[in-house]
This record gives structure tokens, C-alpha cells and sequence, in this order.
């Protein structure tokens, strides 16, 4: 509103009293000081603001205060503008709202997406500050309203109607926006109550007396009676989005998007009414009695009545989307509409969607006529009304009175402040291509300052960017513009020394700067935690400021980048956006003795995921291994460095400076695991050296940048377990073996140093158990092809011949040979059988696995897959007659598992032997390798004892 007409002004008063809940009185001449006037923002947020007081935009999150304080801060900033009528004005509305001791948040209603400093030109229109911020009081502090607002008689007695009154409530307070293209604004969503006496008007029922008297075959006089009409409406909100803010040319364009509006006739539940959770739905109307029908009949003999109860909806169709398109002068208001619509088609559709209801108390003559005949008569009686006169004074009353909400039937209005110019300093340090290390990828990141001219360092302010200035050699913001990279003075930094850098700063602006420095010390083409050489360092007013820097011992000698960044928002990261100040990125040359750099990861070359195995290459689904040392070693085997892989498997090392001459990368292989692979080309420096034995021979020079070694390790293939049985002359004892794969490849299977009490004395055969259930399969005669983490089941039979004494043996050895696929690699496995003759029985052993993320139950067969947990049990009993001594259980944490914190670390078996845990030494979760129980004394007949340790799979 630009100015406020005497009939609006009779609205506003009554409007913010329904609100607030009090009396508010204004006079036009008020309400136009403030409909006339613009609020400095700068001046209500900041030094100005007698009551509100903030230093910056995203502070005014933090501001809770009364309606008297925004009114008398307001005021205090048209006084300080010598705008007389405004300071009356507000001291005026400040009488009425001083009880009103609850608070708003400002954050609330006005959001400010715009750098600390561009509040000097914002301003906001007082009457749309003050009305906003009474709905949003409203909403935020006034569970139901009240108080219901007259609307103007005058106009009301031209149809006919003895009065009116509107209930209003805020459903969702409007949001004022001050930000850049994207950035989106709101009006309110409003939700009313009318109610309309009808009283006064008189109905022409002789179109309904005719249809009656001529069905009944008499004469009949009708005569409605018209009550209160209560109508319902929901005001959606309009929604804005500012398209475009062209600082050059101080042009700007915004969207506007109309809702619909919701009309309600009937009778709704205060309770559903006054609930801003949900809207309202058209189920939640109820038929509402509106008039009184009388019916005489047989020229008065016969009198009845009944109620007319009535109740419909409707809704606007949402208007078409339109943009607006503003140039200065500001401030500037554009609205959208031809401003020629109105509650006509709105009303129409009510009435044509209306359902009537007249009570069934009408006697046996007229009473059938009801449905067929006296409803839809009386419908059309209560449509035309509607039309003839709700309409017009819904025109002339309620349209007016949406306009300080923001939103009318098919308009909508937007306002323009200003646009201001947001001028950005960027870094330019690179963001891709090698690091100064020539191993890791140069990321710096591309942080920006927005410029003022009271913030910056050297002798002017720096040019503006609109994008970032990245290059190779933090060149980019020096070559665009001026040359503002002039605020740092590097001295040369030798390696091991304390040198002084000074940085020229200034700051008018009466807010303290403060400085960020960075120097990435090792090269890895990220300023680090441990590379900040300056931390919020002040000037004191001196203009210069002197940081005296370390350069570390083991700083990587040669190229590398620096990062100073000078704000007054303190404790800046390396790439965070600043609100003001400037950002300076330098090349800088760290001296010293070089040094060789290695780098490399250490990999499960299995061939995994469809990859390559043992190709001494990352590929498919292989992954990298994880806290796995890898040690530079000269030939003779003397230490030079040690390091370990990370989360991916990947390492790296410096060497000592000025160290050249041969040295070898060798993995550190974990226990359960096997050297596989390694890298065998890609760099001058990788001299030619066995391919499988986790170590790769290096030829370095002191400048020496070797990356991508790679070191292939798989899981060792394992075979369980040693069995010990007994059996009688002449029977057949059969031996339960598992093997596992570690990697891709084929093994082959056989008896060796078989051992017998004499000559044809027994056989032994080797089956396949497909399944694992102890069931004897097909004879193994052939290799068999194997992936990583196949299992095969392999049974041993052992036929002995009949006359065998007691206490005669057959021994063996049951070999695993694993041959893997592309290298010339193998590897043996072996479990020792011994087969007793005999009904001494023995030690029996049986081992089972449970999964318990799965709870598939105890099984002896393995299933899982990542990270679920897996409980091992080992059974042991003595079937023989005589104690066995010496016992010792022996096991290996299965592939692609490690240990999960659950193992057996002591037990007693029988009358006092004792078994503990021997390997490992201590048993920490995430351990790999070789289980081992040793039992001391002896375990007697019968006695039994059960081991478990707990693995989960690998992710």
C-alpha cells in the first residue's frame, strides 16, 4: 500500500484488534504515515536500533523481542530520520500493544540472505514490517481470535442485510526475503469466519407456492424466514521466487503463484476452525440451519414448519503463474491480475454446489414433497441469494480487507526494496591435476570473500571474480583484473628453519579482522589441520602483521602452495565461504635436501567382482587392505622406513633427504594371508625381481616420485583338520577334511608318506562330499577349479585288513596343493590322519558354525555374508577306556573373517585339566591367524569339553 483511503483505514483497526486481541485505534492519517514510509534495516537491526541490536544478518536468528520493541525501535529509526509523521504514528499504535508482553522471533518473518554490510541498503515498508509481524504474532501467540470485526453497515443495508462479522486468523505468518536469484517469499495464509443476518430480508416463495398448490390440489402460502448464514474461507497463501538480480544494470524479475481459495458454507467445529495444524476439508462441514420454513395451508386451517438447513463448498481455480519484471527507481510495487475479478464465480459455484435440508416435520400432505419438490425450490431460493447479495458485499467488504494480507481474489503483489551488488574474491589455488607431491591430486578447494572496501589485504581493495581463478600455479586471480595479490611477503623457507612472513592488512569498517594461514608442508594438495601457520591472528591496528613460521624438518623440499585469508568471521577453514574480506593464494618454494617419495596400496588381488586376480592391479571388485605395514628396506634386509595402508589400502612414505642407491618395498604379509603379486612396470625406477613375493625392487634417485605400487596379497588357502580315530581289524574308518580357497586357481589332492603296520596292512581312498554331510561322493582323481572362497569337502576312507593287532597304525598325510591361475605360484596344505586299531577309542573331534546375525542355527556347514557374526564350537570327548595326554586343539579364523571379541580363553575338562588359550598371545577383535588351545594333565574317559571363538565377515 503506497497510501491507505479512508474506507481501508476503517478496516486496518479493526483487522489488527481481531488479531491481537485489543483495541486498536489509528487514525488515516497514521496509517498512511506508515503505508508512505520505509524502514531502514540496517538502522532497526544494528547501531541505530535502540531496542534490537545485531551485528550482522545471520545474527537477527537470535532476535526475540515484543511487539512494543520492534515498534519502538522503529520508531527510534524514523526519528533518526526526521520522519515526524511515522515517529507519530508508531507511538500512536505503541499505546494499544504494550500489554502484549509475548515475544516473536524476527528470524521468523524476515530472512536476510545477503553478506554483513548489505543491510546500509535494504529497507523494508513500515506498514508491511508492523503488519506482518502482527500475524505473525497471531500465529505464533494467539490460539484462537476472538474478537470479531464489523463489517461497514453502510454497505450492508444496500442489500438489505442487518449486519456482519468476520473472525480472522493467521494460519501461516508471510515471510519477507532479502536474498538473490532463487530466493523464495511468501504471503499469508488467512482464515476467516463470516457471519451474515439475514433477518431483514424477505424471500419471493410464489414460484414454490404454485408448484405445492398444484400437487396437493389447494390453495397454499408460503414463507421463509431467514436467520445467520455463516460463511468459511481459506485464503492460501501467494508464493514468490525472485528469478533474477542483475547488480550492473539494478534490474530484477520474480515470479508470483496465486493458491486457491476455499469457501465454505454450513457449520464447522470451533475446534477444527481455530487448529492452524490442518486444513480445512469439506468433510469437516455440517449442514447449519440458515431460515425457517412456514407452510399454511386450506387458507390458514392447517399450519406447519420446519428448519432449512443448508450447507456447499467451492474453490477457486489457482491463477496462471506470472512474472514481474522491475527497474529502478526502488522502492517498487508490481502487481499481477487484471484487478477485475471478484467472489462472483467463486459464490456461483457455491451455489450451484449447495445441498438443502428441510426437516421432516411437515404433515402427511405437504410432507412427501420434500425431496422432490420443496428442497430443490428452497435451494434455488438460497442460491440466488447468495448471488444477489453475499456476493456484492463479499466484493466490497472482505476483498478490501484481504489486500493487507497480501492477497485478493486472482491478484497478487510483490515488492522490491532495492538490488545490491555482491562483488567475490576468489582463491586460485588448483583444484585438479598432480599435487606438488606428484602422487595425490591436487584440492585445494575454491573459497570466496565478499568484497568491501573497509576488509582487505595489501594496497587496495581486490578486484572482483565471479567464478574461481584455479591454475597450476595460484596465478589465476593475478592474471584477472588487477594484480591484488599483493598483501603477502614470502621470504625463501628452507626446510628446518623459522622464517617471518608479514601480511598487509587493513580494516575501517570497525570490526576486527582476523587472519588464516596455510602452508601445505607435505605436498599432498590439501592445506591439513597441521599445516595452519596462522590461527585468528589479530593487527592490533598496526596495518602488518609479522607470523613468525616454523618450517618443518620433514617438509617435503620443493614446490608447494599457500593459503591467507583475512575476515572479521573468525576460525575460517582452508574452504569455507567468507562474508567479507579477501583471500590470497601463493606459490612457494620450500628448500632442502630431497627425498624419495613411495606410494603405492596394498590390495586383495583375488579377482574378486569379476577382476583380475594376481595382476598385481586394483580392478573388478577387488578392494584395498587396511592396517597392513609396508617396510622400505635396503637388499641386505636393513630398515630405512615403515608405514601402513589406510581404510583403502593406500601408503606412503618419505625417505630420508639425499637417500639414492636400491631399496625395496616389501609388505609386512598378516598372518592367513600370502604375497601374490606386486607391480612390475610404470616407473623407471621398479627394477626387475621375482613377481610373487610381496616385494618389489626399487633403483631410486634423491628426487625419486614413484607411485601406484601395488602389492597383491590373498587369503591362504586352509585345510582342517589332523584326525585321530579307532577302528577294528577289518573295518572302515572314514576322516572328514574341509578345504578352503583363498584365491582363484585349482587344487589338487592326494595321500603322501602313508605309513602302515605292514605291507597291503590298509587303503586309502579320497572322496568328494558334496554336500558336507559325510557323505561319500565321487572318487577324487582330478584337480578341481576353484574361485576365492570356495569350500570343498573331501572324506578319507581307510579300509584296514583283517588280523591287525590292537594298537597297530595307519598314518598319512592328506596334501592340499593349490596352484593359482597366471603366476607360477603354489602353496601346500596338509593334515596328518591317524588311524588306530582297536576299541581304546579316542579323542573324538567335531567342529560346527553358527550364524548369529542370520540364526540359521548350529549346522557344519558356512554361510553368511558381510558383516554378520559367526560362532565356531569345537566338541571334543575321550571315547576310549584310557586318559590321552598332550592334547592340543588347533584351528585358523576362517578367509574374509577376523576375530569379533568372543573366544574360549580357559576351561577346565573332567577333575582338574586345564586348557587355555596359547595362540594368539592376546586376542584382540579384528585378529586374523592361527587359534591354538593347549590342555595340561590328562583327559579321562568319557569327559568332554567344548571350545568356541567368534569371527565376523569382512564388509
Amino acid at each position: 500500500m503506497a497510501s491507505v483511503e479512508s474506507s481501508e483505514s476503517e478496516l486496518l483497526g479493526p483487522i489488527l484488534s481481531g488479531l491481537l486481541g485489543t483495541d486498536v485505534g489509528l487514525s488515516v492519517l497514521d496509517w498512511n504515515a506508515m503505508a508512505g514510509a520505509n524502514i531502514d534495516l540496517l538502522g532497526l537491526l544494528g547501531e541505530n536500533g535502540q531496542d534490537v541490536t545485531v551485528s550482522d544478518p545471520g545474527q537477527i536468528a537470535n532476535v526475540d523481542l515484543t511487539l512494543l520493541d520492534l515498534v519502538q525501535a522503529s520508531a527510534a529509526v524514523a526519528e533518526a530520520d526526521g520522519d515526524t509523521a511515522l515517529v507519530n504514528a508508531l507511538n500512536a499504535l505503541s499505546v494499544p500493544i504494550a500489554e502484549l508482553n509475548q515475544t516473536i522471533n524476527l528470524a521468523d518473518l524476515i530472512t536476510i540472505g545477503l553478506p554483513q554490510g548489505s543491510l546500509a541498503t535494504l529497507e523494508l515498508n513500515a506498514l508491511d514490517l508492523i503488519g506482518g509481524a502482527i500475524q505473525l504474532y497471531n500465529y505464533e501467540n494467539v490460539v484462537t481470535t476472538t474478537q470479531p470485526i464489523a463489517l461497514n453497515n453502510a454497505i450492508l443495508e444496500q442489500f438489505g442485510i442487518g449486519g456482519a462479522e468476520i473472525l480472522l486468523q493467521v494460519v501461516e505468518p508471510p515471510h519477507f526475503e532479502c536474498g538473490g536469484a532463487g530466493t523464495q517469499f511468501h504471503t499469508s495464509t488467512v482464515r476467516a469466519k463470516l457471519s451474515v443476518d439475514l433477518a431483514d430480508i424477505e424471500l419471493d416463495t410464489a414460484v414454490l407456492d404454485g408448484a405445492l398448490g398444484a400437487l396437493v390440489g389447494g390453495l397454499i402460502a408460503t414463507d421463509v424466514t431467514l436467520g445467520d448464514v455463516d460463511l468459511y474461507f481459506e485464503f492460501g497463501r501467494v508464493d514468490g521466487t525472485i528469478l533474477s538480480a542483475d547488480p550492473a544494470t539494478k534490474t530484477a524479475s520474480v515470479i508470483l503463484a496465486p493458491s486457491a481459495i476455499d469457501l465454505f458454507l454450513g457449520g464447522i467445529d470451533d475446534a477444527i476452525f481455530f487448529n492452524r495444524d490442518r486444513p480445512i476439508a469439506q468433510s469437516d462441514v455440517d449442514f447449519a440451519t440458515v431460515a425457517e420454513l412456514d407452510v399454511s395451508l386450506f387458507g390458514g386451517l392447517v399450519q406447519e414448519s420446519a428448519g432449512v438447513r443448508v450447507k456447499s463448498f467451492a474453490q477457486s481455480a489457482p491463477q496462471t503463474s506470472e512474472t514481474l519484471f522491475f527497474s529502478p527507481p526502488y522502492p517498487q510495487r508490481q502487481a499481477i491480475g487484471d484487478g477485475a475479478s471478484s467472489f462472483s464465480d467463486l459464490i456461483g459455484t457455491l451455489a450451484e454446489n449447495l445441498d438443502v435440508e428441510v426437516e421432516d416435520s411437515l404433515g402427511n400432505l405437504v410432507g412427501p414433497l420434500i425431496d422432490t419438490t420443496i428442497e430443490p425450490l428452497v435451494g434455488d431460493l438460497v442460491g440466488g441469494l447468495l448471488v444477489d447479495a453475499i456476493s456484492p458485499i463479499l466484493d466490497l467488504t472482505v476483498d478490501p480487507l484481504l489486500g493487507f494480507f497480501g492477497v485478493g481474489i486472482g491478484e497478487a503483489e510483490a515488492s522490491i526494496s532495492g538490488v545490491t551488488s555482491i562483488c567475490t574474491d576468489y582463491a586460485d589455488c588448483p583444484v585438479s591435476g598432480p599435487a606438488p607431491d606428484g602422487t595425490a591430486t591436487a584440492n585445494y578447494g575454491s573459497p570466496y570473500h565478499l568484497i568491501y572496501e573497509t576488509l582487505f589485504m595489501g594496497s587496495a581493495v581486490p578486484d572482483t571474480e565471479s567464478a574461481p581463478q584455479t591454475n597450476a600455479t595460484a596465478t589465476g586471480d593475478d592474471e584477472s583484473g588487477i594484480d591484488d595479490e599483493d598483501g603477502v611477503v614470502l621470504p625463501p623457507l628452507p626446510v628446518g628453519t623459522t622464517q617471518t612472513v608479514e601480511i598487509s592488512v587493513s580494516e575501517t569498517g570497525g570490526e576486527a579482522g582476523y587472519l588464516q594461514a596455510w602452508i601445505d608442508w607435505n605436498g599432498d594438495g590439501t592445506f591439513g589441520a597441521g599445516e595452519q601457520i596462522a590461527n585468528d591472528v589479530t593487527s592490533n591496528g598496526a596495518g602488518v602483521i609479522s607470523l613468525s613460521v616454523v618450517v618443518p624438518p620433514n617438509a617435503r623440499p620443493g614446490a608447494s602452495f599457500a593459503r591467507f585469508r583475512w575476515s572479521t568471521q573468525a576460525d575460517l577453514d582452508p574452504i569455507e565461504i567468507a562474508p567479507d574480506g579477501e583471500v590470497e593464494d601463493h606459490a612457494v618454494a620450500l628448500s632442502g635436501t630431497p627425498r624419495p617419495r613411495l606410494s603405492g596400496q596394498v590390495i586383495a588381488d583375488t579377482g574378486a567382482g569379476n577382476g583380475s586376480a594376481h595382476d598385481g592391479a586394483l580392478n573388478g571388485g577387488e578392494a584395498g587392505l587396511a592396517t597392513v605395514s609396508v617396510r622400505i628396506e635396503t637388499p641386505e634386509g636393513q630398515t630405512i622406513a615403515v608405514t601402513m595402508t589406510d581404510d583403502l589400502g593406500n601408503w606412503s612414505v618419505d625417505l630420508p633427504p639425499g637417500f639414492e642407491g636400491p631399496a625395496i618395498a616389501r609388505v609386512v604379509v598378516p598372518d592367513g594371508m600370502l604375497a601374490i603379486s606386486e607391480s612390475t612396470s610404470g616407473s623407471p625406477a621398479i627394477v626387475p625381481s621375482p613377481p610373487n613375493d610381496g616385494a618389489i625392487l626399487l633403483d631410486l634417485a634423491s628426487d625419486s616420485i614413484v607411485s601406484n605400487l601395488a602389492l597383491g596379497l590373498i587369503p591362504v588357502p586352509r585345510l582342517s583338520e589332523d584326525s585321530v580315530t579307532y577302528t577294528q581289524s577289518g573295518q572302515i574308518a572314514v576322516l572328514l577334511h574341509d578345504y578352503v580357497a583363498g584365491s582363484k586357481g585349482s587344487v589338487t589332492f592326494s595321500v603322501e608318506d602313508l605309513s602302515l603296520p605292514s605291507e597291503g596292512a590298509a587303503s586309502v581312498a579320497l572322496f568328494h562330499d558334496e554336500d558336507c554331510d559325510g557323505t561319500l561322493g565321487a572318487v577324487i582323481s582330478a584337480p578341481f577349479a576353484v574361485e576365492t572362497g570356495d569350500r570343498i569337502c573331501i572324506l578319507s576312507r581307510v579300509a584296514t585288513g583283517s588280523g591287525l593287532p590292537d594298537g597297530a597304525a595307519v598314518t598319512y598325510r592328506l596334501t592340499a596343493t593349490t596352484a593359482f591361475d597366471d603366476v607360477s605360484a603354489t602353496v601346500q596344505a596338509d593334515n596328518t590322519d591317524r588311524v588306530i586299531i582297536g576299541s581304546g577309542g579316542g579323542i573324538i573331534v567335531e567342529k560346527t558354525v553358527e550364524n548369529l546375525t542370520r540364526m540359521t542355527g548350529e549346522t557344519h556347514s558356512n554361510s553368511g555374508g558381510p558383516a554378520d557374526i559367526l560362532l565356531y564350537r569345537i566338541r571334543i570327548v575321550n571315547t576310549g577306556i584310557e586318559p590321552v595326554r598332550g592334547v592340543q586343539i588347533h584351528d585358523h579364523t576362517p578367509p574374509y573373517t577376523s576375530l569379533d571379541g568372543g573366544i574360549t580363553q580357559t576351561l577346565t575338562i573332567g577333575s582338574g585339566t586345564e586348557c587355555t588359550l596359547a595362540l594368539p598371545d592376546t586376542a584382540t577383535v579384528g585378529y586374523v591367524g592361527g587359534i591354538r588351545w593347549e590342555c595340561t594333565g590328562e583327559v579321562l574317559p568319557g569327559s568332554t569339553a567344548t571350545f568356541e571363538f567368534r569371527t565376523r565377515i569382512d564388509e
